[in-house]
């Protein structure tokens, strides 16, 4: 429904680690971006038919566009994705997970010379009912690397050293962390996303509420969670 907020989460068909390859990750990424338009059919074929136009010029075809979606914060893991996004436009949702998901798999089976569908059929969708839920589910979002890059206690609120998890996040590409925590930085897959950041004085402040999570019992994870 356009105006709420909703986490998306997008799995690979057997579990497979397609996005452990930085340059498929990269791919979503790019799909993520040209894929949040009205114009994003024009800007596929356009790309399809000028095999040497750059991602630039995809972009002003995007911006005499109207945005589907708001994506406030996203992650790739190996197999699967996390969305913290708000719906723009009726079936904006929708639309934008279906134009992202067909681009990456026609890609990696392009690519990798496959078949078949890339996604488990459906994509999970959980309504985002409160403030403080959005707030925990961008904590969640960007913490969700921490799994393979450390270990799992992270999410029993045992994380020991957080400026080694804070290292290892930041070098994790694949993320939308480095925005949040780096006001200087650039993503244009990003929009809205100071509905979250206004409710912090500066990057330091939501460094900490990363930090204290690790550490306090500030709610269960598994209320987050719709892997």
């Amino acid at each position: 429904m356009p105006g709420e907020y909703y986490h998306i989460y997008s799995r690979t068909m057997f579990n497979s680690p397609e996005f452990k390859d930085s340059k498929q990750a990269s791919r979503l990424e790019q799909a993520f971006l040209i894929s949040n338009s009205t114009k994003s059919s024009q800007i596929y074929q356009f790309l399809r038919n000028n095999p040497d136009a750059t991602i630039q010029d995809a972009v002003k075809i995007l911006n005499s566009g109207k945005k589907l979606v708001d994506i406030l914060c996203y992650v790739i893991m190996p197999d699967h994705y996390h969305l913290l996004m708000r719906e723009i436009k009726e079936n904006g949702i929708t639309n934008f997970i279906r134009s992202s998901n067909t681009s990456i798999a026609k890609y990696i089976n392009i690519k990798n010379n496959r078949r078949g569908p890339l996604f488990e059929s459906r994509f999970k969708s959980k309504h985002i009912n409160s403030n403080a839920y959005l707030k925990h589910l961008s904590l969640y979002i960007h913490l969700n690397p921490l799994d393979f890059l450390i270990n799992k206690e992270w999410r029993n609120h045992k994380l020991p050293n957080w400026s080694e998890a804070k290292n290892k996040l930041l070098n994790y590409r694949c993320s939308s962390l480095e925005y949040f925590l780096n006001s200087n930085s650039k993503n244009p897959i990003l929009s809205g996303v100071k509905i979250i950041t206004g409710q912090f004085d500066d990057e330091k402040e939501y460094e900490n509420f990363l930090h204290d999570w690790s550490e306090e019992n500030l709610g269960e994870i598994k209320d987050l969670c719709i892997d």
